[in-house]
């Protein structure tokens, strides 16, 4: 959305100053411009709230008031959604949701505001207005649906508001975060190693004679404390966190989630030979752990070490994906004592596969077989 601002001088011809109007970073500051906005919109800058505190159910009401002049609460509803929130939009279903919650607010409201920073959509506002007159008709709150557009214009036309958002990312705290790959990007992509096993049936020649001398190859043995075997179908990413914002990071930790994989791993291991002592040690030091089940990763600093400004942590996960994959989504939460965010990380696939032939003799052509194609992981002796 763009602003124009016209400015007039006697000595200078009008000038056009423009100036782009951008979403708000997260929730947290679109809602505290939403209080903002209609605290001034309705004449009450120092009486309007935002609804209990983070973690707590709020009945479908981030912030409400008593506007000037009116007699009974007026509720508004702030809705995160498009590029800045994970490319998400709102849907019929959430609107529905969220005006079920918002008749359980008390005192009862007069009118609820859906806010949000969505685009505006003509098939979501239509089915917003047939709601407004059906909750009327029940004798419930009006709604009115607000999209990022229709907010700026309403920025516009409130200068207080317009002067505070202008100079918000200059005057306040800025909370923010990002996870990447080692190449400092969210994308990034790698080359499986898989078995393709193959196999083939042959007759067995009337003539043939077996051979009078055969060579034994003895398998590498392993020793009693490690295999001789090694699966090299693992793949390994190094994930890197930063706190790109100017406030400290404090309770923080973050979780990732494989959209699709066969195994994970946070390869943490303690030999059963180490000392109590050194065990310990190294369960106190742990801040990665893996979850096969619901394949997930959960990164916490060791004793909730604060992450300070520009910093960052780096580790490594482990897994195996699908034998016809061709890309995986990895989507990571981070949650923090003031702040949260969430983002995705894609992968691209691109598997290679060594082949094995197995032949199956069999004495008549009736029982011959298509061959068999079968993908398994590359597990292969160590060298």
């Amino acid at each position: 959305m763009l602003l124009f601002i016209y400015v007039t001088s006697p000595t200078f011809k009008t000038q056009t100053l423009q100036k782009t109007l951008r979403k708000p970073e997260n929730w947290q500051y679109f809602e505290s411009l939403c209080k903002k906005l209609w605290g001034e919109l309705w004449g009450i800058p120092h009486k309007i709230k935002k609804n209990g505190r983070l973690g707590q159910p709020q009945n479908g009401v981030d912030v409400y008031g008593i506007p000037k002049n009116e007699n009974g609460y007026w509720g508004i509803q702030c809705k995160g959604k498009n590029d800045e929130y994970l490319n998400s939009k709102l849907t019929n279903s959430e609107i529905d949701e969220e005006i079920e919650k918002a008749k359980t607010f008390s005192p009862k409201l007069e009118v609820f505001i859906i806010a949000t920073t969505q685009s505006k959509d003509v098939g979501i506002e239509k089915y917003v207005r047939e709601k407004d007159i059906e909750n009327r008709e029940n004798g419930s709150f009006e709604i009115i649906l607000l999209c990022w557009e229709d907010i700026v214009d309403l920025i516009e036309e409130n200068r207080e508001t317009l002067n505070w958002y202008l100079g918000i990312n200059n005057f306040r705290d800025r909370y923010d975060f990002e996870v990447t790959f080692s190449n400092g990007t969210n994308k990034t992509s790698i080359k499986p190693k898989f078995l393709k096993s193959i196999t083939k049936y042959r007759a067995i020649h009337p003539n043939l004679e077996v051979p009078k001398h055969i060579q034994m190859i003895l398998p590498k043995i392993p020793t009693m404390f490690e295999s001789n075997e090694v699966n090299r179908s693992w793949c390994s990413l190094e994930i890197s966190l930063k706190n790109i914002g100017n406030v400290v990071l404090e309770d923080w930790y973050v979780k990732l989630k494989l959209n699709k994989a066969r195994k994970i791993s946070d390869d943490f291991n303690v030999h059963f030979l180490l000392s109590e002592q050194i065990k310990q040690m190294m369960y106190d030091n742990r801040t990665l752990w893996g979850y096969e089940d619901t394949k997930e990763f959960l990164y916490e600093p060791v004793n909730k070490e604060p992450l300070i400004q520009k910093s960052g942590r780096t580790f490594t996960i482990y897994f195996i994906p699908e034998f016809d994959q061709k890309n995986l989504k990895i989507t990571w939460e981070l949650f923090a004592r003031d702040f949260d965010k969430t983002g995705f990380l894609e992968i691209e696939m691109e598997p290679e596969f060594k082949e094995e032939v197995n032949y199956i003799k069999v004495g008549k052509e009736l029982n011959f077989k298509e061959d068999k194609i079968e993908i398994k992981e590359l597990i292969e002796e160590k060298k």
